[in-house]
């Protein structure tokens, strides 16, 4: 009798142990195991809206990027240094956000009209507001190597971030492509996929290109530790670019910031066209308030 309830009883609490020792075998069961891709792209979302409103326009960061114009077979035609500040802004009315490299100098050669460049970028009145917000992706393009080659203006770090804002998501496609440790972090790697117009990015023509890629996000708090953008490569869009982006937290702002931003491009379907290489590191974050480039204006009437 001892004998038979000793067996009723003791193999659930045996198999319950088997089985906790299985479930974490690979340390305590987190909160990730029973999370939905649901539950981790709202959070994501929400991570987007309040990093780019509260924090990362808030700071400027210094910029050193270098670049190396390749032939095909690997040899440099031409290699460029730019030290520059990186800012991220809003522009009314429609407040879409704008990033802008502020290049100080070429290759140790300053950029004599910087000054003057930008007090007519952000002195324009508010009706002008979308001349001057292509007139801001050519000022920060207008120091890429091989532009005839690769014309491009998406070559900023935290372009990716507009494909995870809630205003996006009705024309893109999110997957959960598996998981990863990035640094102490285990990240869900969830791909991505533009599947609506209009598209972010457009061929100097206006046509659509849409852009896949991945971004390694925490489940947990939906901060994106690194993200990847991938566009062109397509019969009617041969060239490619591939532009990288990782992100790590800087314990003196407490959230995470752009380091690196890694780019290629490239012809895939014609393998004797020339390639461009690109890093760029960032350092140096400060506050910044990007008001203060605007110059005063002055009433025509109080003179």
């Amino acid at each position: 009798m001892n004998h038979r309830h000793g067996v009723r009883v003791g193999a659930p609490i045996r198999l319950a142990l088997v089985m906790a020792a299985l479930l974490t075998r690979d340390g305590a069961v987190t909160r990730a195991d029973t999370q939905t891709l649901t539950d981790v792209m709202r959070r994501a979302h929400q991570y987007v809206v309040l990093y780019e409103d509260h924090e990362l326009s808030t700071v400027v960061a210094r910029e050193q990027y270098q670049q190396q114009w390749l032939d095909a077979r690997g040899n440099t035609k031409i290699e460029r240094t730019l030290r520059s500040d990186y800012l991220l802004f809003q522009l009314p009315p429609s407040e879409d956000w704008f990033a802008l490299r502020d290049v100080h100098d070429v290759d140790g050669t300053p950029v004599v009209d910087r000054t003057a460049r930008l007090n007519d970028l952000f002195g324009r009145p508010h009706e002008v507001q979308r001349d001057l917000a292509m007139e801001i992706m050519k000022e920060s393009a207008r120091f890429n190597l091989a532009p005839d080659l690769y014309y491009r203006t998406v070559n900023v770090p935290t372009f990716a971030l507009r494909f995870l804002r809630p205003s996006s998501r009705s024309r893109m496609k999110f997957a959960k492509g598996g998981e990863e440790q990035v640094e102490s972090t285990r990240s869900w790697i969830v791909e991505y996929q533009e599947v609506k117009g209009p598209t972010y990015v457009s061929t100097p023509d206006r046509h659509d290109l849409r852009a896949q890629g991945r971004f390694w996000i925490d489940p947990d708090t939906g901060a994106v530790m690194r993200s990847e953008m991938m566009v062109g490569g397509t019969r009617r869009t041969s060239g490619r670019v591939t532009i990288t982006v990782t992100y790590r937290h800087e314990p003196a702002l407490g959230f995470r910031v752009p380091i690196e931003m890694l780019e290629r491009y490239e012809n895939p379907r014609h393998l004797e066209d020339d390639v461009v290489l690109a890093r760029a590191t960032y350092s140096e974050f400060r506050p910044f308030n990007w008001q203060t480039l605007v110059p005063p204006r002055i009433d025509p009437e109080s003179r």
